[in-house]
């Protein structure tokens, strides 16, 4: 049996390009298939004027997964961390979570303070996420699932307010809502 968290650091993780989206919008396609609209969120915030970290996950110079992380009003220098798209056959081999550590670890760097996510908690919880971080935020997705990750000690201690995610977010919102 091959050893899956073997595959996961055999993977090459770097920073998607604009010449990558294609295979991005391909990537979310097969991940969400049936959910996600036509036009990837990825593709929709990338090419708006947003700031956004964008990672991908190539195996074999083949694109199988992507991150992407995009800025949000609402406390100093706050993240939004979606989508988290793995290709079917490439999951269950820790490349989600490694993805997820490489962009966590470039938002440190860049100086970003804090990211929000609605996601499973035991699986973003394991990253330092936390529900009860995420509670202030005012936002229409509350919940124990909605959480958020301090990358700068006590960057979210005393925030309450609302969260203003860009137009692509509420754009594809709107498509899956139809």
């Amino acid at each position: 049996m091959t050893d899956q968290r073997g595959i996961a650091a055999k993977a090459r993780y770097r920073p998607g390009e604009a010449s990558d989206l294609p295979a991005i919008r391909a990537v979310e396609a097969l991940s969400y298939a049936g959910v996600e609209p036509d036009t990837g969120l990825s593709e929709s915030l990338v090419t708006a004027s947003v700031d956004t970290l964008s990672h991908i996950a190539e195996i074999d110079g083949q694109v199988v997964g992507h991150i992407l992380l995009t800025r949000i009003d609402g406390p100093e220098r706050a993240l939004a961390l979606a989508p988290l798209a793995i290709l079917p056959d490439w999951r269950d081999m820790q490349i989600g979570t490694e993805l997820v550590r490489h962009a966590l670890k470039r938002a440190r760097t860049d100086g970003w303070h804090s990211v929000f996510v609605y996601g499973q908690p035991d699986y973003y919880g394991r990253f330092g996420f936390k529900s009860h971080l995420a509670d202030p935020a005012e936002t229409g997705w509350q919940g124990p699932r909605f959480l958020a990750l301090e990358l700068v000690n006590g960057a979210l201690k005393g925030w309450t307010g609302p969260l203003r995610y860009p137009e692509a977010y509420q754009a594809v919102a709107r498509a899956l809502q139809r």
